[in-house]
């Protein structure tokens, strides 16, 4: 047994000078693999320290606080790198990121969660679970459950909480009432709730009904211009410069009317715009709506899209 404790000291020793040597060229993937094998070998707290700063600098910020931290842990009160550590902890702490995992109401009991090389149950869940920044794949699972899978990404300082579920029961057709993903978003703390599907198309027929009201006024706004109009034409007279009382009431009469026509119109168009939208956005999110209403010289229009 000394001869191979020997070795692997040894061996220890020599990834540890590579990983020094890579560090001094920037090379920090080739470091924090020689580092993590030297530690590995032969533990020691001086690798762990050297390991957690190649760790910080290729940005995997919760990886390089858990071995600062585990380095102090390994350091006696005397050692001048435990102050040292605990200073680099301190810098780390408010830039690692925090995930929160929320079981979904519809999840089973003994649902887990796993992402970064680890699994998660019951007990971590509700908790600030340290996170490296970056991209992670959250797959979660429960006995007699398909797998749902949700991508993520976090930065530098997020804090972002997430329910989780997993889909339907083997065996049985897709679960019509949950995302494909089998998780969600949670909105923060004190941010207003998204208003209720039957709550928006309500305001949306409300909207709509008074957009198809003023629609209404405007055609008959605009009969009563297009009247004045054929009025006014007929009581002046361009040749002479000469309009009679009758022809100059009209003209006062078919503006008054054709400003009126025109705002109803805008209202009109607006209205039956806002109130779709309302309408055909209400649910849960899925489906994908938009409206765009438009009014110039020539007239107005309405553009709708949907995607079920």
């Amino acid at each position: 047994m000394a001869p191979s404790a020997s070795a692997q000291a040894a061996a220890a020793e020599a990834l540890f000078d590579q990983g020094r040597a890579a560090m001094e060229k920037n090379d920090f993937e080739t470091a924090c693999k020689r580092f993590r094998e030297s530690d590995r070998l032969d533990p020691a707290p001086g690798t762990r320290l050297n390991l957690a700063d190649c760790e910080e600098k290729r940005g995997r910020l919760a990886t390089a606080w858990e071995l600062f931290r585990s380095a102090i842990g390994d350091l006696p009160e005397s050692d001048e790198r435990r102050a040292v550590a605990q200073e680099r902890v301190s810098a780390l702490e408010p830039r690692v990121p925090r995930l929160v995992i929320r079981l979904a109401k519809r999840a089973p009991a003994g649902t887990r969660v796993t992402f970064a090389g680890a699994t998660f149950s019951e007990g971590s869940f509700g908790v600030p679970l340290p996170v490296d920044p970056g991209e992670h794949e959250l797959i979660v699972t429960a006995a007699g459950h398909r797998e749902s899978r949700l991508k993520i990404r976090l930065k530098e300082g997020d804090r972002k909480t997430f329910e989780v579920a997993p889909r339907e029961p083997a065996g049985a057709g897709p679960d019509q009432g949950a995302p494909p993903s089998g998780a969600r978003a949670v909105r923060p703390e004190g941010a207003a709730p998204a208003p209720a599907g039957g709550d928006t198309r309500t305001l949306g027929f409300i909207v709509g009904g008074v957009g198809i009201a003023a629609l209404a006024g405007a055609g008959v706004t605009g009969a009563m211009t297009l009247s004045a109009q054929s009025t006014n034409e007929n009581n002046c007279f361009p040749g002479e410069g000469y309009c009679n009382q009758e022809g100059k009431d009209a003209a006062s009469s078919g503006a008054t009317f054709g400003a009126l026509t025109t705002g109803l119109l805008v209202a009109g168009i607006a209205g039956v715009g806002l109130g779709g939208y309302f309408v055909f956005t209400s649910g849960d999110g899925r489906e994908l709506a938009a409206v765009a209403p438009r009014v110039d010289r020539a007239g107005g229009s309405l553009s709708l899209v949907r995607r079920w």
